[in-house]
């Protein structure tokens, strides 16, 4: 049997060569994140910095992507992180993928830096870079028209980086499809150091499946429990901002008020910005290719003559701009949204640092000398938007938030940290993170830095019987948010099934993240032997996402020394319980915190005192390699 390879793109901007080459570690990491790892450690030097020539940026589709598969449209990005020195990686959906694979390629790994702008066009197997300095300056909207256009094709799928990359904002973010983000690790501002501004792609190629009839009947059953789901339907109705946006529809659904000083919003705020408050403006609903949820809204508003037309608005931008910045008028909500995506800025980035400076600014710590005249106060709309412009546009004080609000609070001093919600240097755009104990452990040992896409389970926010919790997860409290018991193994599950969506190319919300009943990895194993033709038991992907996260440890150790210390929450999630809502009194118990932590690094094959790899769980896994790299 020939083992399947996957079709690779090198770029070396510096030079102009292009290069193409087949990938047995394409398949055997599953593609995407995986294989993103995989490169990223084989070949950066632990003194690269980050906004550099030397750094490099993979972009993987995983391994259905672009298949029957439902949600099979995703694609990862894997690069050295701007904020923390250590691993970045970020999964988008939209059409990108896809058609990639249609193009005839499964990965690009993009190294250099050119000297003048260009873009990537990738054509029915033909690559070129060709010159993009008529694009230099517009925003991400923009540009992927202008490249349509100059080709006249409307079929031409583009990711771009907007003018919050191009200036090296460390909060800037690849966009796809002008409504999905690549948003982690400054990876706009990465790609803009490398003067690339854009990669298009367009094809008709079919990708080849060993056994098609029976991949498809496997997808088949999968569909059918993902549409029998009393979660996807929830998902179809309201999408992310229904479900979980400022309280969801029970209204318990914890958010992130004011710089997470709360989990509560008032309710007569929260009613103003909830997805039903939005059902007069939406003009259909979108959603990524091959999907059946279609999750995503397109909202049209207007405002004292202004129109707004925007994709999106998934729980985390209404979280991130409405409750984190008490702000309650819907139309300004949307713009702030549609202005990160169209200049390139990472929702969760944004909201984080601009929640500490407005903190900041009430408790006096700075003022308008800081902040250039601008007022930031809660709920202070008018100048929170021009503050996002100037943070994609590196002018007056957003020139300092353009750092991100680690960096950011370190440059101020004055007691500034305290308020700086981060961890790993990333910020924090959360809910439930003094409340949903096994979501907010996650959070805090995700490699990327924070950020609940790394193994934070839905378990407890859908509140799963005990009996349920048992016999899938063996954690009779999975869906008991205030429970610390086996919240520790079942973060460590999570984070390898997590590793595994993401490398295989299939959005979470089409997996077992929201609905259990297809959290059983026998299902891709099936699809993965009929797929490629090569056999695979669970154990064996199961292993083999153990080597992933492994790899993602073993890079943030030699790169950005991270350990235990680096994997704890803010004191402000530690220290003060919340005061008014349905979790009223809760925080995490520090003591309790580090039982979890014990418990998970135990289910990882950690050293509990350090939270570092050994030498004997590397070598029981069959990564000696990770030992020579780590020096052990």
């Amino acid at each position: 049997m020939k083992i399947l390879e996957g079709r690779i793109i090198r770029v070396n901007l510096s030079t102009g060569k292009i290069e193409t080459f087949l990938s047995k570690e394409y398949y055997k990491f599953f593609g995407g994140r995986g294989f993103g790892d995989w490169i990223l450690v084989n070949e950066l030097g632990k003194d690269v910095e980050p906004i550099s020539e030397e750094n490099k940026v993979i972009i993987a589709t995983g391994c259905f992507t672009g298949t029957s598969l439902p949600g099979s449209s995703r694609i990862a990005l894997v690069t050295k992180n701007a904020l923390s020195g250590g691993i970045s990686y970020s999964s988008g959906g939209g059409d990108f993928g896809p058609e990639l694979r249609k193009a005839g390629y499964d990965a690009i790994i993009v190294e250099g830096k050119s000297s003048r702008p260009k873009y990537l066009f990738i054509d029915n197997g033909k690559i070129e870079l060709r010159d993009a300095s008529s694009l230099w300056g517009l925003t991400t909207w923009d540009t992927e028209d202008a490249i349509k256009n100059e080709f006249s094709d409307e079929d031409i799928r583009v990711i771009s980086i907007g003018p919050g990359g191009e200036n090296l904002s460390k909060i800037s973010c690849v966009m796809i499809d002008k409504a999905h983000a690549l948003a982690w690790g400054g990876s706009g501002a990465i790609l803009g150091f490398k003067n690339l501004k854009a990669i298009a792609a367009r094809g008709t190629m079919e990708v080849p499946t060993y056994d098609k009839e029976t991949f498809d009947s496997v997808v088949d059953s999968y569909r059918h429990v993902l549409l029998s789901s009393p979660a996807s339907a929830s998902l179809r109705k309201g999408g992310t901002h229904g479900m979980a946006g400022v309280g969801g529809w029970s209204g318990k659904v914890p958010t992130s008020v004011r710089n997470l000083q709360e989990e509560y919003w008032e309710p007569e705020k929260a009613q103003k910005v909830s997805e039903e408050a939005y059902k007069p403006y939406e003009k259909e609903r979108t959603r990524c290719y091959n999907c059946p949820l279609a999750c995503l809204h397109y909202y049209e508003m207007e405002k004292d003559g202004e129109v707004l037309s925007c994709e999106g608005m998934h729980a985390n931008s209404v979280r991130g701009f409405a409750s984190n910045w008490d702000i309650d008028e819907p139309f300004d909500v949307l713009k702030i949204h549609s202005l990160c995506n169209k200049y390139g800025l990472d929702v969760d980035g944004v909201s984080a640092t601009v929640a500490w400076a407005i903190e900041c600014f009430e408790e006096g710590i700075i003022d308008e000398n800081d902040t250039y005249g601008l007022k930031l106060k809660w709920g202070n709309s008018k100048d929170l938007i021009k503050l996002v412009e100037q943070i994609a546009l590196r002018k007056d004080f957003g020139n300092l938030l353009a750092e991100g609000v680690n960096n950011a609070s370190q440059t101020i001093g004055r007691g500034s940290e305290k308020y700086a919600m981060q961890i790993k240097g990333v910020g924090i755009n959360e809910q439930g993170v003094h409340s949903h104990k096994g979501w907010s452990l996650a959070i805090a040992t995700s490699t990327r830095g924070s950020g609940h896409l790394s193994g934070a389970p839905q378990t407890e926010n859908r509140q799963i019987p005990a009996e349920v919790g048992k016999w899938l997860f063996n954690c009779p409290d999975a869906g008991v948010p205030g429970s610390y018991d086996g919240k520790g193994k079942l973060v460590a599950w999570f984070e390898k099934y997590k590793v595994i969506i993401d490398s295989i190319g299939i959005c979470y919300f089409d997996a077992g993240w929201y609905e259990v009943a297809l959290s059983d990895i026998k299902n891709f194993t099936r699809m993965y032997s009929a797929y490629t033709g090569e056999n695979i038991t669970p154990e064996e992907m199961w292993t083999r996402a153990e080597w992933v996260l492994n790899i993602e440890r073993a890079f943030n150790t030699l790169h950005a020394g991270f350990s235990r210390k680096d994997d704890y929450l803010p004191n402000r999630i530690m220290e003060e319980p919340l005061n008014v809502g349905p979790f009223k009194g809760e925080y995490m118990v520090r003591e309790k915190f580090d039982e979890m932590l014990d418990e998970y690094y135990e289910a990882q094959g950690l050293d509990k005192k350090t939270g570092l790899q050994t030498r004997e769980q590397l070598a029981d896994l069959g990564m000696d390699f990770l030992v020579d790299y780590l020096g052990l």
